[in-house]
């Protein structure tokens, strides 16, 4: 199953509603403090 995540609180240069489906970011994003600024979602497709 293919995840993304939505960012829900800013960071990072990230703003409120951007997607990161890069696998390696996804990593490094759930494995850090920001891990609570964003939620997964089942990717489409």
């Amino acid at each position: 199953m293919k995840i993304k995540l939505v960012v829900v609180k800013p960071f990072e240069g990230f703003r409120r509603g951007d997607t990161i489906t890069d696998a390696a970011k996804i990593d490094a994003v759930l494995a850090s403090a920001q891990a609570g600024s964003v939620v997964r979602v089942v990717a489409e497709g």
